[in-house]
């Protein structure tokens, strides 16, 4: 088991907004990694948020047990990159496949492995006008298995508990079509996500929130505990919020794109 997370600045390249460019590299990172994809990779296009910097394409290839991410800020001049597997790959590869295809400042972004077996407490110094969130990593032993319904549930309700942005409902899959495997559930909140892979036969589930906006992280133990009991907990400081000259006017766009954000409130 392995969980990267790349935060990739000074990347000027204009794929970071080609939809078809981002789709080919999360196939091509799954093929070179020797990684098991579970479905086409998943592109949303965002572009009318409450923060004007922050536009750009989050996108997600579910794997066996785990994902693959990509969320880029065009005018930032950086993207993220997130993989979590169940089985191992090797992150310098990683690093060299995100060179090759997006070109990023190495000596400026960070790279971080986490194997997901610590239990810590964290506070952590935090400026929201400058700071991206911090990504919160947990494996929790279920109570009993969790079905696709339940996964679907939880993911809807808990972004308004720590009072995130929506841009998706939930997306929940199994990993094969017979006997499976493997039940993850992922949605896409303001240019970030939140994940939950769940492994049938050791009947733990995988809690991920990759946020770049502050939230609470003391009340997120107290909500996922529900499913069961919390055996490892992680909290992994992000990066700086690079800005750029470019600017662009707020658009009506904001208020028709989000209705259906209160269709369903």
């Amino acid at each position: 088991m392995k969980h990267t997370m790349i935060d990739c600045y000074g990347s000027k390249n204009h794929s970071l907004e080609n939809l078809v460019y981002i789709n080919d590299t999360l196939n091509k990172i799954a093929y070179n990694l020797n990684l098991d994809p579970i479905a086409t990779p998943y592109l949303i296009p965002y572009y009318y948020g409450s923060v004007k910097e922050d536009i750009g394409v989050s996108a997600f290839l579910l794997l066996k047990g785990g994902h693959i991410t990509i969320h880029t800020f065009p005018l930032r001049e950086c993207y993220f990159v997130d993989v979590f597997s169940v089985k191992d790959f090797d992150s310098e590869l990683l690093v060299g496949l995100l060179q090759k295809f997006l070109p990023f400042n190495i000596n400026i972004s960070t790279v971080s492995t986490s194997d997901r077996r610590k239990f810590e407490e964290i506070e952590l110094p935090f400026d929201p006008n400058n700071n991206f969130g911090p990504h919160y990593l947990a494996e929790i032993k279920m109570k009993k298995d969790l079905t696709m319904e339940e996964c679907f549930d939880f993911l809807d309700e808990f972004v308004y508990q720590i009072n995130m942005d929506p841009i998706t409902r939930p997306y929940v899959i199994k990993d094969k079509v017979e006997n499976s495997n493997f039940l993850s559930g992922i949605i896409i909140i303001a240019q970030s996500h939140i994940s939950i892979h769940y492994d049938y036969q050791k009947k733990h589930a995988y809690f991920d929130i990759f946020s770049c906006a502050a939230f609470d992280y003391s009340k997120v133990e107290s909500f996922i505990c529900k499913l069961g009991e919390v055996i490892s907990n992680e909290l992994v400081v992000r990066g700086t919020k690079h800005k750029t000259n470019t600017m662009i006017e707020p658009e009506p766009m904001k208020q028709i794109s989000s209705m259906w954000q209160r269709n369903i409130r």
